[in-house]
């Protein structure tokens, strides 16, 4: 049982991510002291928190990065570490040795299991390999592979980024003169083109699996998406939607959190996205008692066999809030 309180470091407040991460450990049941980050000091999400809790960083890729963060992780105690955004991973990567020595636990998975994810082209791929049912895709470039696959796949089909995490650049195309015009923008291997799945709803899925497998829980939200963003939905008890999201996750390895994006198709389950780290939903899934930074502290700081809360359901929705503070002394 963990009594002392684990100090936590949540990076990215201004994102929707980071908000999420907070606000399920807010809920925990288990002791912690939350600390915010980010490159703004108007970040939406230290609003949420205490302003001594609160700590402005200069992005990672300027040079003062490592040594501010350092000093904050020493200062403050830090003992576990949220990373949010592609980079920050890529960066605690880099710098594990320093973190290990220090004692300070990263939320992140191998580079190899990242990498495998990322690519979407590659995450596709290997999934398709491993007999799971994946929209059929190609490397989104003029010549003789995309003629073959235009032959058998008539539009509206999917084009999005080959590598990223948001919907930035993503397209429903509906003809070939749209597809040729978008693929023109980009360099090649920019994008990928995707079987449209057009039936509706679209379901997120957080599977929780521990490194070992033998602790493995899922939670299914049937949602509509407005923003990017999940913005209503409702969990739901879906054992086939269940089962089909954890095997995604076992033939990818993958450990922790994972957010699975599928929609259905004459009743089988088609995963189009799978992102593996926690999602915006997570504050959503830990009010219905599913919460993945607590299974993810309990399984660093003790063990995760003794989360015991069980799922409920029911329907969520978000709406905009907003924070009014008095007018800058220096405006």
């Amino acid at each position: 049982m963990i009594q002392k309180p684990i100090t936590v470091l949540i990076t990215a407040a201004g994102s929707p991510l980071g908000q999420s991460i907070y606000k399920a450990l807010t809920i925990s049941s288990i002791p912690v002291r939350l600390f915010l980050s980010d490159i703004s000091p108007m970040a939406a999400g230290f609003f949420l928190n205490s302003p001594k809790r609160n700590i402005v960083l200069p992005l990672v890729k300027n040079k003062n990065f490592d040594s501010r963060i350092k000093h904050a992780i020493l200062k403050h105690r830090i003992d576990c570490i949220f990373p949010v955004l592609e980079i920050e991973h890529q960066y605690f990567h880099s710098e594990s040795l320093w973190y290990r020595q220090h004692n300070v636990r990263i939320v992140t998975l191998d580079k190899t299991l990242l990498n495998r994810c990322y690519d979407k082209f590659a995450c596709m791929t290997y999934l398709k390999k491993a007999g799971i049912a994946v929209p059929d895709t190609i490397i989104g470039e003029p010549g003789q592979l995309l003629q073959t696959f235009l032959k058998t796949h008539p539009f509206p089909l999917f084009l999005k980024p080959k590598v990223g995490a948001s919907s930035t650049d993503t397209f429903l195309v509906k003809s070939y003169k749209q597809l040729l015009a978008l693929l023109s923008t980009q360099n090649k291997h920019y994008f990928i083109l995707q079987t449209f799945l057009p039936t509706l709803p679209e379901y997120t899925i957080g599977v929780y699996r521990s490194r070992d497998g033998s602790f493995e829980r899922t939670c299914v939200i049937e949602r509509e998406l407005k923003f990017g963003l999940s913005y209503k939905g409702t969990v739901i008890n879906n054992p086939t939607i269940s089962s089909y999201a954890l095997n995604v996750v076992r033939a990818l390895e993958l450990y922790y959190s994972s957010n699975v994006q599928l929609r259905m198709v004459d009743g089988i389950p088609f995963v189009f996205e799978v992102n593996p780290r926690l999602s915006s939903t997570t504050t959503v899934r830990a009010h219905f008692g599913f919460n993945e930074p607590e299974m993810i502290l309990l399984e660093l700081f003790d063990t995760v066999h003794t989360y015991t809360k069980g799922l409920t359901y029911g329907t969520f929705a978000r709406a905009w809030e907003e924070f009014y503070l008095p007018k800058p002394t220096h405006l």
